[in-house]
């Protein structure tokens, strides 16, 4: 028998054990929704709003890159187990589309597509400038039609739409609740929209507009919103490794723009940027994507909002902003 046989067999194996326990979930007075989120961020807004009437945990570990996922079999029967399992969208996590189908009709379970109404913005394409631009660097020329940036939350109003989407299943699958989660979102967005007026207001009048982030395509969101410029080393994955060509055209960038700070991404090794500062003598700063978090961070009680204003403090002093 081939693997692919034995593979397939043991995925129905496992969505039948998935159908046989959803008759084995607690049925106390009180039971709490038990809730599924693929990444840190929905994770922390669906803490948020559900509070102590959900029980919530996080499909990929720390760390894991949510783009190259690698579904397991285990991971099927955990989320075929839940009530509701939250993912950001088919562009952030297209494996969830192979997930789902899996479990359809086997299980009550609820997905919610958190980013369903949500402004995408186009993954850039990177092409070699015409032989006139000295610099040599790949720019955002083109727009990709067939990609779409999947950070979204990293804009306040699209993660106000993903907590609005959070809030509507939690209602749908527990009625009873609906007025506690719908005052725990309304408090939460509030605190996103006061957020979005300190950064509006904190980098309005900056030495320099420029993020130079030596790392993968991540924060064209903030970047848009604030009305910045955004330069990454490399498109999609954060293992890409950037040609000699590029790197010394973002080394030229900052020597030709006096750049005093450079960004790395929170958990990739920041070995570019260290090669970049230690041609320019420009200084290090770290950017979280909310996404990418230890394990210890997440231990220590950090939040999306916590590392949005860890953020704020960075861009400040990376841009020299008053």
């Amino acid at each position: 028998m081939n693997t692919k046989k034995i593979l397939l067999l043991l995925m129905i194996g496992l969505l039948f054990t998935v159908a046989c326990k959803q008759e084995d979930r607690p049925t106390g007075e009180n039971p709490r929704m038990e809730v599924i989120a693929t990444i840190f961020p929905l994770y922390d807004f669906a803490r948020n709003i559900g509070g102590d009437k959900i029980n919530v945990t996080m499909l990929l570990p720390p760390a894991a890159d949510a783009h190259h996922y690698e579904l397991k079999p285990d991971d099927i029967v955990r989320i075929g187990k839940t009530d509701i399992f939250l993912f950001t969208s088919f562009e952030m996590e297209h494996w969830a589309r192979k997930m789902i189908n899996a479990v359809a009709d086997k299980t009550n379970m609820l997905a919610v597509e958190t980013g369903q109404g949500a402004s995408f913005l186009p993954m850039p394409e990177y092409h070699e400038q015409p032989s006139g631009n000295r610099s040599g660097l790949k720019e955002n020329i083109t727009n990709h039609a067939a990609k779409l940036d999947p950070h979204i939350w990293l804009d306040f109003d699209n993660a106000q739409k993903m907590i609005d989407n959070i809030t509507k299943a939690f209602s749908q699958k527990d009625p009873k609740n609906s007025a506690f989660y719908e005052q725990n979102a309304r408090e939460y967005k509030l605190r996103l929209i006061e957020l979005d007026k300190k950064y509006r207001k904190q980098l309005s009048n900056c030495r320099t507009r420029t993020i130079l982030h030596a790392g993968h395509w991540a924060f064209a969101y903030p970047a848009s919103r604030y009305r910045l410029q955004y330069m990454a080393a490399y498109n999609m994955s954060a293992d890409a490794e950037p040609s000699p060509q590029q790197i010394l055209a973002l080394i030229e960038k900052v020597k030709g723009q006096k750049l005093p700070y450079i960004y790395y991404e929170d958990l990739a090794a920041p070995r570019l940027a260290e090669t970049i500062a230690s041609e320019t003598g420009a200084g290090l700063l770290k950017l979280s994507n909310g996404q990418d978090i230890s394990k210890k961070d997440i231990q220590s009680g950090v939040s999306f909002l916590s590392l949005m204003e860890r953020n704020l403090e960075n861009l400040k002093k990376g841009m020299q902003c008053p």
